[in-house]
């Protein structure tokens, strides 16, 4: 069967607002389908918003604001003893890229569900390359860079 996800897993995935989310299915960027009166979601549902460049767009600029206010020591999202914020680009071949999003995305699930200090998680990708953000752990950031070695 099928797993399916809510709302509030979609916006924990994506560091996306529940309200932002409900946007999106008004506005038809995000489909899927209502079980028992609430929304439920697959993977492929998931990741058809997600290759759409309306949303890309506007989380890519949130995680630049993001890194700016980390950089200007304003960044307060985050509660914990430390904080990383990283920026990694790779380059290699489109389906070794898609592997490691697919890892790192598995992990970065794993990762909300235990733990909420983790912030952000950003993947931008072109032919050229991908760029990945974080805002993670030490102990969070170490297992990522694993994947993306």
């Amino acid at each position: 069967m099928e797993k399916l996800y809510t709302v509030d897993d979609i916006a924990k995935m994506t560091s996306l607002t529940t309200r932002t989310i409900r946007n999106y299915i008004k506005d038809g960027l995000l489909k899927g389908r209502k079980i028992g009166g609430q929304w439920r979601f697959t993977e492929e549902d998931i990741k058809m918003l997600m290759d759409s460049g309306t949303v890309m767009k506007s989380h890519i600029d949130d995680v630049r604001q993001d890194v700016e206010d980390f950089l200007d020591n304003v960044y307060t999202e985050y509660s914990g003893n430390i904080q990383i914020c990283t920026i990694v680009d790779l380059y290699d071949e489109q389906n070794i890229l898609k592997e490691k999003y697919e890892k790192l995305q598995a992990l970065w699930n794993t990762e909300v569900t235990k733990n909420s200090n983790n912030k952000n998680f950003s993947w931008e990708n072109n032919e050229e390359k991908a760029r990945v953000t974080l805002f993670a752990t030490p102990e969070f950031l170490i297992e990522a860079l694993k994947i993306l070695q």
